[in-house]
């Protein structure tokens, strides 16, 4: 009992320490490469990993882990030049939007289900990421106006549109990662999987560090390929990897983007983000129609192999049956054939 207490707390650990560490990457990744006008910055993934955490940990793992993101954020926020007031509201914000986020795809979207289906998959974005990302929107600019004089309408787009984006991206494939042990049946040989995301890490990149064609068709069949190999665990790591890659690449001013040049930096890393949202999408539905399609075939075969397996005990429990019953109706002398009636009769 003591030792199971022990291993679920060190998986609770590792997976705050985890969720953490991408809040704060996010955070570092947004806050020094990609603010805009406003402060808000035009890619905003953070609130993801913080979503993921109100979702997966109890009570006092999550107070934990909103501590050390609040206070990350703060302290970047002041190292970039933020003020007092900024940095010490931003991080509210944020964490505002992602625990709203956490209760209604927790209260409508069953999240916490042991493998997520596309009703869940499918609710999440709708019932959860869209509601939460426009309320935060109100108040982030509501704090714009107040502090910078920019209008209601930029503000909120400024802070809705890249927070929606963002953790539409991270939050299902985070709960989808961490319920790897729930697609046993998608587990492949590590060399298997090691080369496969090697292999669309290299095509990502092959298709965001060039400017001069759009590429981002060919992400789709590598990212299908993936899905229908490696599961919804799979697909969810191949999903975070190509947004890892693509967006920093974007912001730097690469991939197939650059052909929209009415478009501004903020515009194009939106233009990213929406197609990794897309294939994020088609990722995971596909993976997870897979894994339901699979699992419903392992079921009808086992139970296929228990019926025979009955039907095979009930003939062997019959055998047993007859074979019993013909010992026991044979008495001491029988089991000769009885003279016939017609030879009784004449011996009398």
């Amino acid at each position: 009992m003591q030792g199971d207490k022990a291993h679920v707390r060190r998986v609770r650990a590792g997976l705050a320490i985890g969720l953490v560490a991408g809040y704060v990457a996010s955070v570092l990744l947004s806050v020094l490469a990609s603010r805009g006008e406003g402060g808000a910055a035009s890619l905003w993934t953070a609130n993801g990993f913080l979503a993921a955490a109100f979702i997966l940990l109890p009570g006092a793992w999550r107070v934990g882990v909103a501590a050390a993101c609040m206070a990350a954020q703060a302290a970047v926020g002041l190292a970039a030049g933020d003020g007092p007031g900024r940095a010490a509201m931003f991080p509210v914000v944020n964490l505002l939007e992602a625990a709203l986020t956490a209760w209604l795809a927790i209260r409508f979207c069953g999240v916490r289900a042991r493998r997520l289906s596309l009703r869940e998959l499918a609710l999440v974005p709708i019932a959860a990421i869209a509601p939460a990302a426009a309320l935060a929107g109100v108040l982030g600019a509501t704090i714009n106006l107040a502090l910078t004089g920019q209008s209601p309408l930029d503000g909120w787009l400024a802070w809705a549109a890249p927070g929606a984006l963002g953790t539409a991206i991270v939050l299902p494939a985070v709960l989808l990662a961490v319920r790897a042990g729930q697609y046993r049946e998608f587990a492949r040989p590590p060399l298997e999987t090691a080369a496969i995301l090697a292999g669309l890490g290299a095509l990502v990149a092959g298709v965001y560090l060039q400017n001069d064609l759009p590429l981002q068709f060919s992400l789709f069949p590598a990212l299908t390929i993936t899905a229908v190999r490696l599961g919804p665990p799979g697909a969810a790591a191949a999903a975070l990897l190509t947004s890892m890659i693509a967006l920093p690449l974007s912001m730097l001013g690469h991939g197939p983007a650059m052909l929209a040049p009415h478009l501004d930096a903020a515009g194009r890393v939106r233009l990213t983000e929406l197609v990794m949202a897309a294939a994020m999408v088609s990722t995971l539905v596909t993976a997870v129609a897979v894994g339901e399609q699979t699992r419903l075939r392992q079921l009808m075969l086992g139970r296929d192999r228990a019926a025979r397996a009955a039907r095979e005990r009930a003939r062997r429990a019959e055998r047993a049956a007859a074979e019993a019953q013909g010992l026991g109706g044979q008495g001491p002398g029988q089991g000769r054939s009885a003279p016939p009636r017609e030879r009784i009769a004449g011996l009398v």
